[in-house]
């Protein structure tokens, strides 16, 4: 089962938090985040840091990781020498990923500025045909879900004043 996540604005609301001309490190999650319609993985990471690219920022670091949440999956991609290079020369860090995907993020870049721009909904499933699922969902979304197949992500995000899929 799928950990299922949104996006908490769209585009112009991101593009309006950062500094012209800033550096800008993308991770995105290859798993979950992935599944999530496309909002991770690397189909995610590319729409975002194109547009990002085409707006003057300076996208320094695209990286997918493989899964996001896990402990030393940062590490396991960028080493030791790339940590401490995004470190030094990121202005700002846009994790594609659940809500545990930025605390690793948060944990394995001390002092970085992370900004959040998503929010996990649930746990849920993904098929081709279906897209993403949200199946199971914590009471505090305020979401009800009462049919067995679910409700689909989009219309999670919609009843939420959210956003689903891909910057």
């Amino acid at each position: 089962m799928a950990t299922l996540t949104v996006r908490l604005f769209d585009y112009e609301t991101l593009r309006a938090q950062l500094t012209p001309g800033s550096r800008v490190a993308v991770l995105s999650c290859g798993s979950c985040a992935r599944l999530s319609d496309g909002l991770g993985g690397a189909q995610g990471l590319s729409s975002l840091a194109e547009k990002l690219t085409a707006d003057g920022f300076r996208v320094i670091c695209r990286e997918v990781l493989a899964v996001a949440c896990a402990g030393d999956s940062l590490k396991k991609n960028l080493g030791e020498a790339g940590i401490q290079r995004l470190l030094e020369e990121a202005d700002v860090v846009i994790p594609l990923a659940c809500t545990a995907g930025i605390k690793r993020a948060q944990e394995s870049l001390p002092g970085a500025r992370i900004c959040v721009v998503t929010r996990t909904v649930g746990k849920g499933s993904f098929t081709s045909e279906t897209g993403a699922r949200l199946t199971e969902t914590p009471a505090e979304t305020g979401l009800k879900i009462d049919t067995v197949e679910g409700i689909s992500l989009a219309e999670a995000a919609a009843r939420l004043g959210l956003h689903a899929g891909q910057f």
